[in-house]
């Protein structure tokens, strides 16, 4: 499939359970990726606003946002050769494209800096273009890195004639600490989902198969709404800011200072994420209270 093309998307977390069976059965009808059947690295830096735009447009669900994003391939053996890209992810009303421009590994720190050495070089009018559009989302827009990605990914493609691709991702894991990046870097410690859980991406251009609508009702699977990048947000920054802001506020009431009250307020506005809190990931699955309603309910509280 044509990765380029308006697609649809379903996603879908699979119990630890399932994850092994899925994915044989998906690879007794569909071809793994030549040179990658036991699957390949992937890392990710998603860039936003200090605002977070990107992330509440997704959650107000704007029917047409767009967000920057690198990405690395490549395994430290070599038997596949390190590639890099910055892409844009463009949702349109449910509609998914992606726009990417190859660059050089050593290029994708510059952007961080807001500067796209290949604006001058590249003579491909749509890579000209697409690079347009990352300038005016980083340098515009300002649009920044907030974090980096990796999962090791298992991908099965109807081939270029065909209509659906479905991959499975397996440990996602995110880190705050913004290195360069590198292929095949494990040096990730925040995890995404609980233990033994992965992901499954369906991206189609047209119906969904007939034997996928039956495997999925054999299992009882229901797609569901996840995003890496909000899910990074969620378990660990959103956290970490929501309780720098709760323990600054008992300092205040200690000492008794307005003066403290308010160099909190200003502290959680400001606040920069290295680690997660150990009770960042306490929450059961399944609770009706999500980790964005703790955090507003925290400042809520506060106010």
């Amino acid at each position: 499939m044509d990765a380029n093309q308006n697609r649809r998307e379903f996603k879908f977390v699979l119990p630890p359970h399932l994850g092994q069976i899925i994915r044989d059965r998906v690879a007794e009808v569909m071809q793994a990726d030549r040179g990658a059947e036991d699957g390949y690295p992937v890392l990710s830096e998603y860039f936003d606003t200090d605002e977070r735009t990107s992330y509440w447009q997704k959650q107000l669900g704007v029917p047409n946002r767009r967000r920057v994003r690198t990405r690395v391939y490549g395994r430290s053996d070599g038997t596949i050769p390190p590639s890099a890209f910055i892409e844009v992810k463009h949702k349109l009303d449910g509609m998914t494209v992606k726009r990417r421009v190859p660059v050089e590994l050593d290029e994708l720190k510059l952007l961080s800096k807001g500067e796209l050495p290949a604006l001058e070089t590249s003579t491909c009018p749509n890579e000209q273009r697409v690079l347009a559009e990352i300038n005016d989302l980083v340098n515009n827009r300002e649009s920044r890195p907030v974090v980096q990605i990796r999962y090791h990914r298992y991908a099965f493609d109807s081939g270029p004639e065909g209509n659906i691709r479905i991959t499975f991702d397996i440990e996602p894991s995110c880190r705050f600490r913004l290195l360069p990046l590198k292929p095949d870097d494990r040096d990730f410690e925040h995890p995404l989902v609980e233990p033994g859980e992965s992901l499954m991406e369906v991206k189609t251009i047209g119906p969904v198969p007939y034997w996928f609508r039956n495997l999925i009702g054999e299992f009882n699977l229901v797609p569901r709404g996840f995003s890496k990048y909000a899910a990074a947000l969620e378990l660990y920054e959103f956290t970490k800011t929501a309780d720098n802001l709760a323990e600054s506020k008992v300092t205040a009431h200690e000492l008794g200072t307005a003066q403290l009250l308010e160099e909190s307020e200003l502290v959680a506005s400001t606040a920069t994420v290295d680690h997660a809190p150990a009770h960042a990931r306490s929450q059961p699955r399944g609770s009706s209270v999500s980790p964005i309603r703790q955090y507003f309910s925290k400042i809520l509280s506060l106010i």
